[in-house]
């Protein structure tokens, strides 16, 4: 367990996470916690992008927090400890290729956000049993590989915006551009899709020639650019919700004028999240 404080505004903590496999290790944490923060304050952890700019990404996310009353907790996966696309947006499942190995689950980087919210909790002493959850881009690949590869029974809501990619639920498909050849099963695929999430489109996220846009083959299958393949991605996932008679728990969202990286998103992530 981590001994920190949270100060009120911006500020930053080590976290110790002696939960992770195969042995301890700290990360930093950047923060905002509102003026008006008390101990039912709203808590939303934020995954940043491919950069890893956590401090930025938590001074984007920062005012409209302070506006809604919202503590933010941004976890630094430094590329030191999470090395590549692998560790971090694919959550640390498979070693990265030739191997790709799938590790054990108890070495899979998902757990850190469950642990981080709450050892935070019993540090603040806050009320909150559950947390929301937000990420862009090479974030919202790691939040929606979080919900569907866990059981995430402390997210309450999830944001997950202007993804690159989306793997598929789809057992037919290895990981991670689908769900199969990890141990998961045709109750993962329905659990997944009945989560309560939101896909958060930027309808200025249109550009074809975005030099940081995925491009193997089954990225450029899902559509010209990241609208069109989120588009694409939630009509696929609403009609494999009804193909396997489960009520889909999604929600798409259009942030008009909003590009890939806009704190147009951000608010309106925020707000989402706030409830």
């Amino acid at each position: 367990m981590s001994e920190f404080t949270l100060a009120e505004g911006a500020g930053s903590f080590v976290f110790r996470d002696d939960g992770a496999a195969p042995s301890p290790r700290s990360m930093r944490v950047f923060s905002f916690c509102p003026r008006s923060s008390h101990r039912h304050t709203r808590i939303i952890v934020a995954m940043h992008g491919v950069d890893r700019a956590a401090a930025e990404f938590r001074d984007l996310l920062a005012p409209q927090a302070e506006r809604n009353g919202q503590i933010v907790l941004v976890p630094e996966f430094d590329p030191d400890q999470f090395p590549g696309v692998h560790a971090y947006n694919f959550g640390g499942v498979r070693r990265p290729p030739p191997d790709n190995a799938v590790l054990p689950r108890d070495h899979w980087n998902f757990g850190v956000i469950d642990r981080l919210f709450h050892d935070v909790r019993r540090t603040i002493g806050s009320s909150r049993d559950t947390f929301g959850l937000f990420g862009n881009s090479a974030g919202a690949q790691f939040v929606l590989r979080y919900l569907a590869l866990n059981e995430a029974a402390s997210v309450d809501l999830a944001v997950a915006a202007n993804c690159g990619c989306y793997m598929l639920p789809d057992l037919t498909k290895d990981y991670p551009d689908g769900m199969g050849g990890i141990g998961l099963d045709e109750c993962h695929l329905r659990r997944y899709l009945t989560r309560l999430l939101v896909i958060l489109l930027g309808d200025a996220d249109n550009d074809p020639e975005d030099p940081h846009l995925p491009r193997w083959d089954e990225a450029m299958a899902q559509g010209p650019h990241r609208l069109a393949r989120g588009l694409w991605h939630f009509q696929h996932c609403t009609e494999l919700a009804r193909s396997l008679g489960v009520t889909l728990g999604w929600k798409l969202q259009i942030a008009p004028g909003a590009g890939h990286v806009d704190q147009l998103i951000y608010d309106q992530g925020a707000d989402i999240l706030n409830g």
